[in-house]
């Protein structure tokens, strides 16, 4: 079905932030700039007639859903039943919201950092590390958003810290990963792709002292522009995802010249528009294309 002449997308947001970010702003724009209509409002939000009357709801700061899963589950699968388009496409954002889609993935070949799934247990955490010989150990869960419940742990700090890592966790399984050092120096590079095509690229630098790049922690982040080989690693991971996105952010650490995925976003991810003054308009293109086919 062709798409309308004045398509009327729908961005999905959440409570918390309940308006576009200044770098989705530009998106925003540029989409109107290219005809459409645009509106937003929370996920949650009591009238979801903005979301249901939309030609396309495009997932852009949904960044509670790790709060209530199950229900951000629903409503995804909800839109799906009523005919709505949702971008990404709801199976494969179901796939990427528990983070274990990372072992699917480094059993089709793409290297990630070690790491295991576990229960939200102190006694498995105790035995992975001291099985891995890790010393040291990032601890997550396996949903979260904005670097919720992340944290750097130390093999002799685990029975202090359990309470808390606990809590951050919970209700959700534990993940715990490797710990790459080079993050500290080189920072994460995250890839930008839209409709598949690789748009620009980010590195986030962590403030001394810190290993974490979420927004939260204000990183450094500049435009980053990669190598051929490098580009061709990130492109990998997008080519091994179950479907193709509309956007999609992989994000990950240079090892030498190898690349560690440590995250493949397709739910809600920032897209670093504000870095490159074409960015929102190949968004926004991609979008209305997405939207024709």
């Amino acid at each position: 079905m062709p798409a309308p002449s004045s398509p009327v997308i729908a961005l999905a947001l959440c409570t918390d932030w309940p308006d576009p970010t200044i770098s989705e702003i530009r998106y925003v724009e540029a989409l109107r700039d290219q005809g459409a209509t645009v509106r937003w409002a929370p996920w949650t939000a009591d009238d979801q007639s903005v979301f249901r009357t939309a030609d396309l709801v495009v997932l852009r700061g949904t960044w509670d859903y790790h709060r209530r899963l199950d229900a951000y589950c629903g409503w995804l699968r909800d839109l799906a039943v009523a005919g709505v388009r949702v971008a990404n496409p709801v199976g494969l954002v179901e796939w990427n919201l528990d983070k274990a889609y990372l072992d699917e993935l480094a059993t089709g070949g793409i290297r990630t950092p070690g790491q295991a799934v576990l229960p939200l247990d102190r006694l498995a955490l105790v035995a992975l590390m001291d099985e891995r010989g890790w010393q040291e150990a990032v601890v997550k869960p396996t949903a979260g958003a904005s670097g919720h419940g992340v944290r750097l742990v130390a093999r002799g700090d685990i029975d202090a810290l359990w309470p808390e890592i606990a809590e951050s966790v919970s209700p959700h399984r534990l993940l715990v990963q490797e710990f790459i050092g080079a993050v500290r120096t080189s920072g994460q590079i995250s890839f930008i792709f839209f409709d598949g095509i690789f748009s620009h690229a980010a590195q986030l630098i962590p403030r001394a002292g810190e290993f974490r790049i979420n927004s939260a922690f204000q990183p450094e982040k500049r435009a980053y522009i990669p190598a051929p080989g490098e580009l061709a690693q990130a492109s990998s991971v997008l080519e091994k995802l179950p479907e193709r996105p509309l956007y999609a952010r992989i994000d990950g650490i240079f090892d030498g010249p190898d690349f560690v995925l440590l995250e493949a976003e397709v739910n809600e991810p920032g897209l670093f528009l504000d870095l490159d003054p074409q960015a929102a308009m190949r968004f926004a293109a991609a979008s209305l294309a997405w939207l024709a086919r």
